[in-house]
């Protein structure tokens, strides 16, 4: 599978210093204990906290959540509730809507950004997501691990913002600080290899799990005009609830 290290915003003949990492990966685990901010450590729910185990006993959370079958394969819209260990002493659990997947261009939606050579053999994915915390305590500056199915068994990774906001679709990390029970809605930015289309969005559960996925309709993005760009309200992750 391809790869894409880096993308930067142009302004005018001056490459900026704003970067989106991606990764490529296949039949891929949780690694969310690498992307926690470090001046806002997720907090989540310890082992000490919980009284009962979901039925699918893949982790331990609240008494009040039960945890999605992995394996289920859900359609858009849907709400499947999931979890994962960002680090060994806290389980972040959340329920998960996938809204909407856009499929899109580096020429609709990438302006004033480098495409490089490499990356002009891809295609750019827009998923958006809504996201609840229905952990007991706040849990915030983590990438969900929310990855790109397709050819049948590939697992792409989410493009991880960092230096710059990327207006169009800002990226799949929780606020800084997302409270219990409030909800964040989220927008992921994958780049797929052309031979390789969307096929599902996939929550990755620990161990050998089989991916919880939503599948449905991919629809088009079409540009905006320019003055709804300016009408446009930016977009973020401000969490509501």
């Amino acid at each position: 599978m391809t790869t894409v290290s880096s993308l930067s915003m142009r302004a005018g003949a001056t490459a900026l210093a704003g970067v989106l990492a991606l990764g490529a990966l296949a039949g891929c685990s949780d690694d969310g204990g690498d992307q926690a901010e470090a001046d806002e450590p997720t907090t989540g729910t310890t082992a000490t906290e919980t009284t009962s185990a979901a039925p699918t006993d893949y982790l331990t959370v609240p008494s009040s959540v039960t945890l999605t079958e992995p394996g289920t394969d859900l359609g858009l819209t849907e709400t499947a509730s999931v979890a994962w260990e960002p680090r060994q002493d806290a389980v972040v659990a959340l329920d998960l809507t996938v809204d909407r997947i856009d499929e899109t261009s580096f020429k609709e939606s990438f302006e004033g950004w480098v495409v490089t050579k490499q990356m002009k053999g891809q295609t750019p994915y827009f998923v958006h997501v809504t996201a609840t915390n229905v952990g007991d305590a706040p849990v915030g500056g983590l990438l969900v691990p929310l990855y790109a199915l397709a050819g049948g068994s590939s697992l792409y990774e989410p493009l991880d913002f960092r230096d710059e906001t990327f207006e169009p679709c800002p990226g799949g990390k929780l606020p800084k600080r997302l409270k219990a029970g409030k909800t964040a809605d989220l927008c992921f930015v994958y780049l797929l290899p052309q031979v390789e289309p969307f096929m599902s969005a996939a929550f990755d559960p620990v161990g050998d799990l089989a991916p919880i996925t939503w599948t449905g309709e991919i629809t088009e993005i079409e540009k905006p005009k320019k003055d709804e760009k300016k009408r446009a309200k930016k977009p973020g992750n401000e969490q509501r609830g």
